[in-house]
């Protein structure tokens, strides 16, 4: 009888007892796990990047090489819009030729998306450069034996990909750059803007991880100029692209995110946005060029 008393006794002091509430996360802790951000991959890295090129005398014989990019070290993370500034000479657009698998690099490695690029195969590197990679240059490169729609299609039908889904996918981006009414003509019957706007949904088509982009304001009036580069800024911060982009141009550089300066084949400086406005930034740039 004393065990059942101690029993009932047990059962009501443990029914009695207060539950300890769960205590709700702090404010700012709980807003930092939901707005905690993954690691953003990264695209480019360059370790000590050299090329050289070599100089030639009139007997076809070796004599001296050039060195145009001399041991060039940063890494370009996904989602960046990154600029590449310099005077004429100094190594932009061998730089972005090798970034771009085009020109391999005399020394040094160079990795894509992890990929560590001079162990790959020339079949590879091909396959990166026409599906992971997409180019815009200065002069547009668009075939004038085919229409603005098969210019854009192009890179997908290399590829082999199904006929109805390269129509498909050349009509959105056409859509999205304001071609639709341009479709069925023809490169030289088109604006030097539209051209490149054709260049830009051609480089897109396949869906790339990075955008190299030389001088793409280079051949076009500052109205036109002004298209590009706002397409080209959609295209980083709405479609989340990588975007390289050679220029000469400051006022097109203050678009960008972060800018390499290059003097000599080497970096001179860094240059990051950050919080700063496209003026502000703009004014950095001219304030930086003075030293090229």
């Amino acid at each position: 009888m004393e065990n059942g008393i101690k029993e009932r006794k047990k059962k009501v002091s443990a029914e009695n007892k207060p539950v300890k509430q769960r205590q709700p996360k702090a404010e700012g802790v709980a807003e930092k796990e939901k707005t905690a951000v993954k690691p953003r991959k990264t695209v480019i890295k360059v370790e000590e990047l050299y090329r050289e090129y070599a100089k030639l005398s009139h007997g076809d014989e070796e004599t001296e090489s050039i060195k145009v990019l001399k041991g060039l070290d940063f890494v370009v993370k996904e989602q960046e819009f990154v600029g590449i500034m310099g005077k004429s000479g100094c190594g932009k657009t061998t730089l972005l030729k090798t970034l771009g698998l085009i020109d391999k690099p005399t020394k040094g490695n160079l990795y894509f998306c992890g990929k560590e690029t001079r162990k790959l195969w020339n079949d590879e590197l091909a396959d990166i450069r026409r599906r992971e990679i997409g180019f815009v240059f200065q002069d547009f490169y668009l075939m004038d034996s085919l229409s603005v729609s098969e210019n854009i299609m192009l890179p997908m039908v290399l590829d082999k990909k199904n006929v109805r889904k390269c129509m498909e996918k050349g009509k959105e981006y056409a859509e999205h750059f304001g071609l639709s009414h341009l479709m069925k003509k023809y490169p030289y019957e088109l604006s030097g803007g539209e051209k490149q706007r054709v260049a830009i949904s051609r480089a897109l088509i396949n869906n790339p991880d990075l955008i190299l982009a030389d001088e793409p304001t280079g051949n076009l009036d500052s109205k036109s100029g002004k298209i590009v580069i706002d397409a080209l800024e959609r295209i980083n911060r709405k479609m989340k692209k990588t975007i390289i982009m050679v220029t000469h141009d400051p006022q097109v550089a203050s678009h960008c995110k972060r800018i390499i300066f290059l003097k000599d084949g080497v970096i001179l400086e860094d240059l990051r946005r950050k919080g700063a406005s496209e003026e502000e930034f703009y004014e950095k740039i001219i304030e930086r060029m003075k030293d090229l």
